[in-house]
Order: C-alpha cells, then sequence, then structure tokens
C-alpha cells in the first residue's frame, strides 16, 4: 500500500467516523465504497471492527436510554444472518463481493433517503437482528436495518440500543470470521491502519454536532454514500 494510499484510508475514515458520531450512522456506508477499492480485505472484518470506537463511545453516553427488549429480540435474529452471510463470504470471489458491497451501500443510502417506517413488533425486531449481522458479515453495514427498525424512538435511546445491537454483532461475526479463515493477521493489520482515522472523526464530531443542520447533512451524507455505491459497482463491472 502507497503512501497516498494510506493517507487516502485514514482520512476517509475519519469522514465515516465523523458522520456517525453527528447522526449515528455513517462510517460505513461513506468508508466503504473507498476502502473495497484500495483493498477489498478492508470489509467486512476490518471496518467492522473499527466502527466499535463509536459504537462503544455511543453506549457509553446513552446507556440508561437503551431498549433492553428491542436488543434482546435482534439478538435471537443474529445466528441466522451470521450463517447466511459466511456463506456468501466463502462461495463469492472478491470481485462479486466488490459489487455486492456497492449495491448493499446504494440500496441503503436510498432506502435510508426516502425515510421508510416499520411498525416496531418483536417479530419484525427478532428480523431486523438477522439483517444486521446478514449486512455487517457481507459488507460491514449494521446501521441502515437498525435505522428503518428504530426510527420511532428518540435519537437517545436510538443511537444507544442501535450501538449495543452493533457490537454483540461485532463479537458475533468477528468469531465466525476467525472461524471461517476471514479475519486473520492481514485484516489486524488494516484494522490498525484505520483506527488513527476512527479516532480522530470521533473527537471532531463532539464540537461539530452541535453545530450541524442534522437533517441536511444526513441527506447529504446518503446521496455522496449512494453515489460511491454505485461508482464501485460501474467499476467493477467495466
Amino acid at each position: 500500500m502507497t503512501g497516498l494510499e494510506i493517507a487516502a484510508v485514514i482520512a476517509i475514515t475519519a469522514v465515516g467516523a465523523l458522520v456517525q458520531g453527528c447522526v449515528g450512522i455513517g462510517i460505513g456506508l461513506v468508508a466503504a465504497p473507498v476502502l473495497v477499492a484500495i483493498d477489498p480485505a478492508f470489509v467486512p472484518g476490518p471496518m467492522l471492527a473499527v466502527g466499535q470506537i463509536v459504537a462503544i463511545r455511543h453506549i457509553g453516553a446513552e446507556r440508561r436510554h437503551i431498549d433492553l427488549g428491542a436488543l434482546r429480540n435482534c439478538l435471537f435474529g443474529l445466528p441466522a444472518g451470521l450463517a447466511v452471510g459466511l456463506l456468501v463470504l466463502l462461495v463469492v470471489d472478491e470481485r462479486v463481493l466488490s459489487i455486492i458491497i456497492g449495491a448493499v451501500v446504494a440500496v441503503a443510502a436510498a432506502w435510508l433517503l426516502t425515510g421508510p417506517l416499520v411498525r416496531r413488533s418483536t417479530r419484525n425486531e427478532i428480523a431486523t437482528g438477522a439483517l444486521v449481522a446478514f449486512a455487517s458479515t457481507t459488507a460491514a453495514l449494521p446501521g441502515p436495518p437498525l435505522v428503518v427498525a428504530f426510527s420511532d424512538m428518540k435519537p437517545s435511546a436510538m443511537r444507544g440500543t442501535a450501538s449495543a445491537v452493533i457490537l454483540a454483532v461485532a463479537i458475533f461475526v468477528g468469531v465466525g470470521l476467525i472461524a471461517a479463515g476471514r479475519f486473520g493477521l492481514h485484516e489486524l493489520g488494516l484494522s490498525a491502519l484505520l483506527a488513527p482515522g476512527a479516532v480522530l472523526g470521533m473527537i471532531a464530531a463532539r464540537y461539530l454536532r452541535p453545530r450541524l443542520d442534522r437533517s441536511w447533512f444526513r441527506a447529504a451524507v446518503l446521496v455522496v454514500a449512494g453515489a460511491g455505491g454505485i461508482a464501485l459497482v460501474v467499476r467493477q463491472m467495466i
């Protein structure tokens, strides 16, 4: 990896962490298309691992607002999503996986831009847990299903609950990736490379969060993320 690529990795991770620190989602949506173009091994393991830096911050700050019932129901869905996600990783090559990641980013961005409302129920929360595990395993994108499923929660409850689910998913998926031989020393090194950018973005978010118009900023981020996902698909298909 060249010096320019390393700088790009740190910069795009910092931007993604800044976005997630401000609006609750974004590190995977913003960073994944660029990181996969540099090295496909950045996704899912390293990208998912570094996302926990922001998630742990939200859990610590919003722990009193976590919806334990929703968290429990999501956990029931994790095994099914993890199993299907690992199967996809084992049977597709890097080019196809890059196309999947780009498509998932583009579809997730479009889905979130439309503002769909999902009525929360035990069944829907279990299904959300499965979707989060699948999206995390294949594309390191746990956020979109949670934002849709928890759209009726107060911001503090959504950040805390979603982050708790994401942390649990990261542990499950991490064990699965190691067992499948998809997370080794190379991926560990890539995770370490992502960490400085994530920390910088999280620190910057602390100061920018109160100054941002969240609705405008969130929409702009989703448009950019969707364009990045489409660009990644086109690049792999040319």
